[in-house]
């Protein structure tokens, strides 16, 4: 089938109608490869474009970037100006796929466990319906980088739990566990940890057997007005850029290490 895709940034196959794909480990650093990047986004236009198609199910990867992995990766790529720009690529990308996720004419699903640093909630919360096994945790490793989440965290956080809340949730350097997230609105269901795929196709199903109108007319009055989002991802850009260019971030995250 032409949306059976196996590629060193994702997995993807149909389900019946279906577009069911699944990230790998090394998503962050891969984005900046414009061949790889676009053929992420290819599928996710071709997935959009099939009239076949009425749910996007998107499965996090079962290989998770841990805190670490993050602070070493912005050691990397902060030492030189080439390489901020490195990240202001990586940037742009997720801004792009975040704005592709929430703009999509299909009911998009978001199934995810074990530890899930902020980007891939932020991913989530672009999306339409979220699952999550019972062991998974989200970390905003906010405090230990000085910086703030980039994905569009703030924009879904305020809009789901306030203002308050949400500097709440960044500033409190704690890890949320799969009941306060339920409790909280970020998630819309905790199943198993092991019968979490199974669980997020069965939601698919059910969202699938919907009129396509219906979900479409739904999904564009439920995300009005879109262009806030992009301004608020823009802006963020600038935000993060300014922060890693300084000396602050650098002794940061000298410390960390």
């Amino acid at each position: 089938m032409a949306l059976d895709v196996e590629h060193n940034l994702f997995n993807a196959e149909q389900i019946e109608n279906i577009a069911v794909i699944r990230f790998k480990k090394n998503l962050i650093r891969q984005l900046t490869d414009l061949n790889i990047k676009e053929a992420l986004f290819d599928y996710l236009h071709q997935a959009e474009d099939d009239r076949n198609i009425k749910v996007m199910l998107i499965l996090g990867s079962p290989e998770k970037i841990r805190r670490k992995e993050l602070i070493e990766f912005y050691n990397e790529l902060s030492e030189s100006k080439s390489k901020i720009n490195h990240i202001a690529r990586i940037y742009n990308a997720i801004n792009q796929l975040i704005l592709l996720i929430r703009n999509m004419n299909k009911i998009v699903i978001h199934a995810d466990s074990g530890e899930v640093l902020s980007l891939f909630l932020n991913v989530s919360l672009a999306c339409d319906y979220r699952i999550i096994g019972d062991r998974t945790v989200f970390q905003y490793p906010t405090l230990e980088l000085g910086l703030i989440p980039k994905g569009g965290g703030i924009f879904f956080l305020t809009k789901k739990v306030g203002a308050g809340k949400t500097m709440e949730l960044l500033l409190a350097g704690k890890d949320i566990s799969a009941r306060e997230a339920l409790e909280l609105g970020l998630v819309d269901k905790v199943v198993s940890s092991e019968s979490l795929d199974e669980a997020a196709t069965q939601a698919a199903r059910n969202f699938a057997l919907k009129p396509m109108h219906l979900i479409s007319g739904m999904k564009k009055l439920l995300n009005f007005p879109s262009d806030d989002l992009a301004k608020f991802l823009e802006r963020e850009n600038e935000l993060l850029l300014e922060s890693i260019r300084s000396e602050k971030f650098r002794r940061l995250l000298d410390q960390q290490l």
